[in-house]
């Protein structure tokens, strides 16, 4: 098995357990792990503003580690100031899932790298609790051009799970050629460019490492988790992870309430 030099790591249902909470077990094998020289990026659907708490409570939030963010739209270096690999949509993009979204009856919003916009005066519960969460400012306009220059890194629609279920069947096929449409929670349903994922972001880094693939690892539990599994030297499903997860990655973990990330970075990183 190769030395892992890379360990990409989701937050909701993988480093956080049910409490939102980063356990002293997980915290102390993040620290043996970046004290061993390993790169341990934080890789996450939140956008940048969501992630800053988590990265500084890791000792992560300097300008020689790296965080991805957006499902992979955006990589940084883990101090923000330094933007390494984007992929972004287009106001042409936005307006064509919103028109869907309109049809739908569902809320739609697009994320930049610090801030997020949307057409919808009326906000719905799901989107409020998020854009609460990572700490993103959202802006309401009454037309969709008038967001003409905004960086569009990710477009999400939130709603309850049964409609979010009802919608990702009925995307259009044009828009799901043209687009990575994932799930990131029962509530999110996300669109970006199609070279956005964390797979392609985490591959991107290796590349920028200079560290090869197979000296990588990912550790995730739901769909948007599937593409970093799957290019990871070692992909880890958590304990709690849906089934898809489970059925791609090569090894298993303990669940989030079990520290699941501390075990999988004791059994597959740290140096014996």
């Amino acid at each position: 098995m190769a030395d892992i030099k890379i360990v990409a790591i989701d937050i909701d249902g993988t480093l956080l357990n049910d409490q939102r909470e980063i356990t002293p077990a997980v915290a102390q094998a993040v620290d043996d792990a970046v004290a061993q020289g390993v790169k341990v990026v934080i890789t996450t659907g939140r956008p940048i503003s969501g992630v800053k708490d988590i990265l500084k409570a890791l000792k992560l939030d300097q300008a020689a580690q790296f965080v991805i963010t957006h499902n992979g739209g955006l990589m940084a270096t883990a101090d923000g100031q330094q933007i390494i690999h984007r992929n972004t949509l287009t106001l042409a993009d936005f307006k064509e899932v919103n028109e869907f979204m309109v049809q739908e009856g569902a809320y739609l919003q697009v994320e930049a790298m610090d801030q997020a916009y949307t057409t919808n005066h009326l906000i719905d519960y799901w989107a409020s609790y998020e854009n609460n969460l990572v700490h993103l400012p959202l802006h309401v306009h009454d037309h969709a051009d008038e967001l003409a220059g905004i960086d569009f890194i990710k477009l999400i629609a939130m709603a309850e799970a049964d409609k979010l279920n009802d919608l990702q069947a009925k995307v259009p096929a044009d828009i799901q050629d043209k687009m990575e449409v994932v799930r990131s929670t029962a509530h999110n349903l996300e669109f970006m460019n199609q070279r956005a994922s964390k797979g392609n972001a985490l591959l991107a880094l290796a590349k920028y490492l200079k560290v090869d693939p197979q000296e990588t690892m990912a550790i995730g539990d739901q769909e948007n988790d599937l593409s970093m599994i799957k290019a990871a030297g070692i992909g880890v499903a958590m304990g709690n992870a849906i089934d898809p997860v489970k059925k791609i990655a090569q090894v298993q973990s303990l669940d989030n309430n079990h520290d699941g990330v501390a075990h999988a970075i004791q059994k597959y990183v740290l140096v014996k």
